[in-house]
């Protein structure tokens, strides 16, 4: 099948004002930075003179998804916990400013929230230090998000994406709940799961692994292409999924879907700058795509154009539909008229 690029500008088009929800594990992303000029006489460890005039905040995690969702258009609500702390205020904040519904992000006072605090000296990361709880959340708490994820479908959700970056909120019943409550509805429930995870997205509609995920979930290494092959329909099989597609870097991405049919999708040839969130916003393409009435090999056509035009910007990015529609202009490889 080729996709027209006349196809993918409509499909651009018509993501606009989706209603999505986001179930995952949120974060906040804190960046500091400085100046190295000594070595400790403590350790052998560079010491860092911060510039507190270069102090900044973004959303991570599963809130780095719904701010890639609002970049295209979408109207996003996110579910998620954080705790009762200034970080979980301080994200809260971010996301109400970028526009996204907040009332489902809990404040689960047992557990703080997930920060990632990364130091930065001369353009370079010195270290990350990680603040977070990974354990599996509260009955209690669990019970209050499905309440949440309910009401969100009974008021017109048309799409439901779950990030999980196995810090709690995937690790219990709420996937294959949002798989029940959606799939009878016709609403797709799409997800970018950890592996350990990945047996609760049973039955959903497409899920999104990179190439080390797949060789995780796999329990082997995937060396060539025909080993990929042979392990994607087998998970998508034993997953009962809709489709399955498994991001692959430079070397472009393999779409595996419920008609048995394989499709290696070629990388769009640009510079690469920062690859980091590029997974996010492939993830958050396909699924707007996908509400958009795109079929899987379209979803997935769109989704290699974000990936390409995020990777060409520094740090942790979003794509524009404008920046998209240039890309699908410029780089559609293949793609015809």
């Amino acid at each position: 099948m080729e996709v027209s690029r006349a196809r993918l500008r409509a499909l651009v088009e018509r993501i606009r004002g989706r209603r999505t929800l986001v179930i995952g594990d949120v974060m906040l992303d804190e960046y500091i930075f400085g100046t190295v000029s000594r070595i400790s006489p403590e350790a052998p460890v560079p010491v860092v003179d911060v510039d507190f005039n270069q102090h900044t905040y973004a959303p991570g995690g599963a809130t780095n998804v719904a701010h890639n969702l609002r970049a295209l258009g979408a109207e996003v609500a996110i579910l998620g916990v954080v705790g009762d702390d200034p970080q979980g205020a301080t994200l809260r904040r971010h996301l109400e400013k970028l526009g996204v519904e907040t009332a489902g992000l809990l404040v689960d006072p047992d557990r703080p929230t997930t920060l990632k605090t990364r130091i930065i000296a001369h353009t370079q990361q010195v270290v990350r230090v990680d603040r977070e709880s990974r354990q599996p959340l509260s009955a209690r708490m669990e019970d209050r998000l499905r309440d949440f994820l309910e009401t969100a479908v009974a008021q017109g959700a048309e799409a439901v994406l779950i990030s999980d970056y196995d810090k709690g909120v995937a690790r219990g019943e709420l996937p294959q709940a949002a798989v029940r409550l959606c799939r009878p509805r016709g609403i797709p429930v799409t997800a970018n799961p950890k592996p350990p995870n990945l047996l609760r997205l049973r039955g959903a509609t497409a899920v999104t692994l990179n190439h080390l995920e797949a060789e995780a979930a796999a329990g082997r290494r995937l060396q060539d292409e025909g080993a990929l092959r042979e392990a994607g329909q087998v998970m998508r099989s034993e997953l009962e999924l809709d489709a399955l597609l498994v991001t692959r870097g430079s070397r472009g991405m393999m779409l595996f879907s419920n008609d048995g049919h394989c499709r290696a999708i070629p990388a769009v040839p640009v510079e690469v700058y920062d690859v980091v969130g590029a997974g996010d916003t492939a993830f958050a393409t396909l699924s707007l795509a996908l509400v958009a009435g795109a079929g899987f090999e379209e979803a997935a056509t769109l989704a290699n154009l974000a990936g390409a035009a995020v990777v060409r910007k520094v740090g942790t990015a979003v794509v524009t539909p404008d920046e998209l529609l240039a890309m699908i202009e410029e780089c559609a490889s293949g793609v015809g008229e």
